[in-house]
């Protein structure tokens, strides 16, 4: 702030700073986020898919926040085994990622009493039917997946076998792959009621991913189609699953996402939105004015190399202060024109007649000025 207000000569104290940020809504950021990444998927032209398939990794987490009675009334906390039984206050984060491109195509920050499936289904909205949806076990419930279907979106899920039957002998049988009948329990038709969604039974896919130590993996999907999806091609898509894990701890060690500026709702909120913003940010503008010479590097180099995305994120702060500057100048002449304007106003004469006045000969040299 001192080197913003520094060419200025104006001063400013904490509480004029604290007013006027209260006034700002995170949801600035989020539009911000939306229209640059609805650009960079229209304007793109190699945005990275799996057959035809955006591939989007939906997984959640969980944020400590500072202690303050709003903050606990608003995320929730739980109590310690140390120091005095002391209040941690935490929030329930969320993102839908694009695994290919590393853009964060919804993110959601909640009470962290709300489940990471309650926060899948406010991701849905921001996808299509043109996503692949890959999850792991905490979001294997047969209304997701109903809800899913019924929306014509596809999904890749890994499930407990200890937790579905059909699973566990699925993997007894030592079949690779199987086509099962899944019908819901009383207590998911139950959850399909409360969402308005058709409980039918769902037809569904089962792949087994052999694990050289541990039990194999069990996989479930809609798609159904062996032939276009091949069993050995949805082993590999659920491996490609690991960059949303990977993005959050970008988000929590390089972006400081618990390093927050605030202790109310609105602060929390705002450093959230703003740092998935900015982590965008830097993904699309590397990715794209790096694509070419990344390329050439990797031609004439030995080893293959990848961007730095921790210096990515850095350097975008330059980006964002000149584009910052750059709007405040556009706003002053803006504010300058509008102004001019106004100070240049006429009156407004209702119902004013003039005579027309019938004009012979050759025109005049000089024209009066215009008036409205």
């Amino acid at each position: 702030m001192d080197i913003f207000f520094d060419s200025k000569n104006i001063s400013y104290t904490k509480g004029a700073l604290s007013q006027q940020r209260s006034k700002l809504k995170p949801s600035l950021f989020k539009h911000l986020d939306f229209i640059q990444r609805n650009f960079y998927y229209t304007k793109a032209s190699h945005i990275l898919k799996w057959q035809g398939f955006r591939l989007i990794g939906i997984d959640g987490s969980t944020l400590q926040l500072p202690y303050s009675e709003e903050l606990v009334k608003g995320f929730g906390h739980f109590e310690t085994r140390t120091e005095n039984n002391r209040k941690v206050v935490l929030a329930r984060i969320s993102q839908a990622y694009d695994l290919l491109n590393e853009v964060s195509i919804d993110a959601q920050i909640e009470h962290y009493r709300t489940s990471e499936l309650s926060l899948c289904q406010m991701h849905l909205s921001s996808l299509t039917q043109s996503d692949l949806l890959i999850m792991d076990r905490a979001y294997a419930a047969f209304w997701l997946m109903a809800t899913l279907s019924e929306q014509k979106k596809s999904f890749l899920i890994r499930v407990k076998a200890n937790r579905w039957k059909q699973a566990k002998e699925f993997l007894f049988s030592r079949a690779e792959e199987q086509i099962i009948e899944v019908k819901p329990s009383n207590e998911a038709k139950k959850r399909c009621l409360e969402r308005g969604i058709n409980y039918a039974p769902l037809k569904l896919r089962m792949v087994r991913v052999p694990i050289q130590a541990g039990e194999d993996h069990v996989l479930i999907t809609n798609l159904i189609d062996n032939k276009t999806y091949r069993k050995a091609d949805l082993s590999m898509l659920y491996r490609k699953r690991w960059p949303v894990e990977e993005s959050f701890k970008l988000l929590k060690t390089r972006a400081e996402l618990e390093n927050l500026s605030g202790k109310t709702m609105r602060a929390v909120q705002q450093d959230f939105y703003r740092i998935i913003f900015r982590a965008n940010l830097s993904s699309i503008l590397s990715r794209n004015l790096t694509r070419k010479g990344m390329i050439n590097m990797n031609k004439i180099r030995k080893r293959t190399y990848q961007l730095n995305r921790t210096q990515a994120y850095r350097k975008t702060q330059t980006i964002i202060n000149i584009v910052f500057t750059q709007m405040r100048a556009v706003n002053n002449e803006l504010e300058k024109f509008a102004l001019q304007l106004i100070n240049q106003a006429e009156i407004l004469r209702l119902n004013r007649t003039v005579p027309r006045i019938r004009r012979y000969g050759g025109r005049p040299a000089n024209f009066m000025a215009y008036k409205p």
